[in-house]
């Protein structure tokens, strides 16, 4: 296994596929626009607190240029994932996995724990997904890597600390998920297998909902608001109603206030999805936020503070006005 695509290759899409790249791994990329002619032009270019470098790697708008692969990693936004799955077709061979790396609830949630094909109806309303690639291609990886595209063709990481968490859906270690990480491992050390990416899942919502919902209500940082002591009470509500929903799924978390703030500090990296609003992109709001509202409904949790929040955000981003170039 050698040939993968990262299919998506923004922030943390570039991030995966500059450091693979550099590792002698055969990287091509699906990327769009302005970033996809800087890096067939210039190349990819990562900065880094450690300085930077840049890689040449096979990039197109069609996937179909790239041709079959041994691994295709897909860090497309889950909004993005239903219109992209017949094009990602042609970058499948026999059995090549497909790793979504994506913020909030994936869309094979549930039918990971039904056991059935079904998906996360928001997330894949015609199960589009959930018949190609499906359930039995599909890998899960959770990412905590603070990256933003700061030009065309060129991605940022101020951290030396970047994890990225494959699991299968099932929960099993299997040969396939050992042998997907010993490859990503090669470029990316923080790369890790577990049997419970379930768990994974919940443990980066219990930071990403209150952060995702104040900083996009505040437009500040969760540095800013957990130095507040008015929006550290709220974000610590949010926190915690996500833990309540979290049960209800077999995930049992406990919210600790004071080792947020100490480990947060004044660390002013936006959220991606403040990064978004700015920026005028459309937000991540169905996975993030209303997934995990639904799921609370379903297993009859109460989420006052997520109800009242969640509206407000999502007039704001509808009532924008739309990204320019």
């Amino acid at each position: 296994m050698n040939k993968v695509c990262i299919f998506g290759a923004g922030a943390v899409g570039g991030y995966m596929a500059a450091h693979l790249a550099r590792a002698g791994v055969d990287v091509s990329v699906v990327a769009r626009g302005e970033h996809l002619a800087a890096i067939r032009r210039d190349g990819l270019r990562f900065i880094g607190p450690d300085g930077e470098f840049t890689v040449r790697v096979a990039a197109s708008d069609r996937p179909a240029d790239l041709g079959p692969q041994d691994l295709v990693v897909s860090t497309l936004k889950a909004h993005g994932l239903p219109p992209a799955a017949s094009s990602m077709r042609a970058l499948l061979g026999a059995d090549t996995p497909v790793v979504f790396a994506v913020n909030g609830i994936p869309w094979w949630y549930l039918a990971a724990l039904s056991g059935g094909a079904s998906s996360v109806s928001r997330l894949d309303p015609e199960g589009t997904l959930a018949r190609e690639p499906g359930l039995a291609r599909t890998l899960g990886c959770v990412i905590r890597s603070p990256n933003e595209v700061v030009a065309p063709g060129v991605v940022r990481n101020n951290s030396r600390a970047s994890s990225f968490v494959v699991g299968e859906p099932g929960g099993a270690l299997s040969p396939r998920l050992e042998q997907v990480v010993a490859l990503l491992r090669r470029g990316l050390p923080g790369a890790a297998a577990t049997g419970d990416i379930g768990r994974e899942i919940w443990r980066k919502l219990l930071l990403n909902v209150p952060s995702s919902l104040l900083s996009c209500l505040t437009q500040s940082p969760s540095s800013g608001l957990l130095a507040d002591s008015a929006t550290r009470e709220l974000y610590a509500r949010l926190a915690r109603e996500t833990c309540a929903v979290a049960a209800r799924y077999g995930v049992a978390m406990e919210f600790d206030l004071e080792g947020q703030v100490a480990a947060t500090g004044s660390n002013p990296h936006p959220p991606s999805m403040l990064q978004d609003l700015l920026a005028g992109r459309p937000l991540e709001l169905d996975a993030q936020l209303f997934a995990v509202q639904d799921l609370a409904r379903s297993a009859g949790v109460d989420t006052p503070m997520l109800d009242v929040m969640l509206p407000l955000l999502a007039h704001r981003a509808h009532a924008r006005p739309p990204a320019h170039g």
